[in-house]
């Protein structure tokens, strides 16, 4: 395990992780077992409390408000009621501990955010900085309450490659008009991180910065919602400094900056300023995590 390893010195990358605790009696365990995200050292500790919500879009079982646009027998899949979600949430909330809650469905996010201001009401006294994971299908009225509440949104910006093929016929042009609204987000004052979804897909974070940058598939296709791009220095920023706030870390790495953990690498071509499309076909040269080199490109 991660834990292992880090106790051992051998880890070489920095692992905060998203425990999977589906029932409150488990997340109270955790708790019981001495567990927080205060716990760890710089090289492992639990993070938050993930929790899921829903499905996917692509077997319908998001969970959507109305029934799927091709297939009106379904409106996808609620892991949880709302009491139970809320539950869980609270019981995270009392200890200080942060939730990513998976949820993908405009009916999932809204259900997220309803158990997040749940229990920002019943608790007040603590802060901790929850999160929905993918936040992919929402409305205006759900864009703004990430804002209201202060909810981070975990995005994987490869969901384009596919989902832009597929979104308008499963959920309809209206709402699919104000989904993957990213840029909304990032630029309405949420704290947006980026992320892989490793290992559903590839462990590669410069595919996600070219998706995020043109709005178009690995072919070129699109470009899906482009209003909804990011420049480059957003889309960077998401998978550093972004990152960083997200796991609670944004005071010891994240930017290059004294003071801060020498976590860096280095990149065949300026990503700000070259071509879009060329965001796919750069190469990493080097990877340095507290200042040692733990990855060199043998051609370089």
């Amino acid at each position: 395990t991660a834990k292992g390893v880090s106790a051992q010195g051998a880890l070489h990358i920095r692992v905060s992780e998203q425990c999977l605790l589906q029932k409150e009696e488990l997340i109270q365990e955790f708790f019981d077992a001495g567990y927080d995200d205060q716990w760890g050292s710089a090289w492992f500790r639990p993070s938050c409390i993930k929790l899921l919500a829903d499905g996917s879009l692509g077997a319908r079982t998001a969970a959507m408000r109305q029934p799927y646009a091709d297939d009106p027998s379904t409106k996808g899949l609620e892991m949880f009621t709302q009491p139970q979600l809320n539950g869980l949430v609270l019981r995270a909330h009392r200890h200080n501990m942060p939730v990513a809650i998976h949820a993908i469905g405009d009916r999932a996010v809204e259900m997220a955010l309803d158990a997040i201001e749940n229990a920002q009401l019943l608790c007040p006294e603590n802060h901790p900085r929850h999160g929905i994971v993918h936040c992919q299908i929402t409305d205006q009225a759900l864009l703004r309450r990430f804002r209201t509440l202060d909810v981070l949104a975990f995005v994987q910006p490869i969901f384009i490659d596919y989902d832009m093929n597929i979104c308008q016929s499963r959920i309809g042009e209206a709402l699919t008009s104000t989904s993957y609204a990213w840029r909304n987000l990032y630029e309405n004052g949420v704290h947006v991180s980026f992320g892989t979804d490793c290992p559903v897909e590839r462990f590669h974070p410069l595919e996600g910065v070219y998706c995020a940058v043109t709005r178009r598939d690995f072919t070129g296709n699109g470009p899906f919602l482009p209003e909804q791009a990011l420049t480059p220095y957003q889309a960077l920023y998401a998978y550093t400094a972004g990152g960083a706030y997200a796991s609670g870390e944004e005071r010891i790495k994240g930017r290059i900056r004294s003071g801060l953990l020498a976590d860096f690498l280095l990149v065949d071509r300026n990503l700000l300023t070259c071509p879009p499309e060329e965001l796919l076909s750069a190469r990493v040269l080097r990877t340095y995590v507290g200042g040692a080199c733990v990855f060199r490109d043998p051609s370089f």
